[in-house]
């Protein structure tokens, strides 16, 4: 005699049908969206505050963040910017750290 299952007719009635997976998939597309929010209104949050193109704050020059250095780097050997221009910017950049 075959066994009578109750629940609903569209999911079989018993476990290990794969509804874990979908609920894990779930939480971790729930995480992500928390995640790349806060990411993004963090990153906002900066700009607003210290702009696109701010001078780090005095104790916070090239060493604070080498990411500055880099760029400038960059520009000069892009030729964006001359000599002059980079060993002004560049002792900036040492006079604030």
């Amino acid at each position: 005699m075959p066994i009578k299952r109750f629940g609903h007719p569209g999911f079989g009635g018993g476990p290990g049908n794969g509804h874990g997976i979908i609920v894990l998939l779930f939480l971790v597309l729930v995480v992500l969206a928390l995640i790349w929010v806060i990411s993004a209104f963090t990153h906002r949050h900066d700009q607003l505050h210290h702009g696109p193109g701010a001078v780090a704050p005095k104790g916070q020059g090239a060493h604070a963040h080498p990411e500055a250095q880099r760029i400038l780097e960059e520009r000069f050997a892009r030729g964006e910017i001359d000599a002059d221009e980079f060993k002004q910017r560049r002792d900036i950049l040492r006079d604030h750290s």
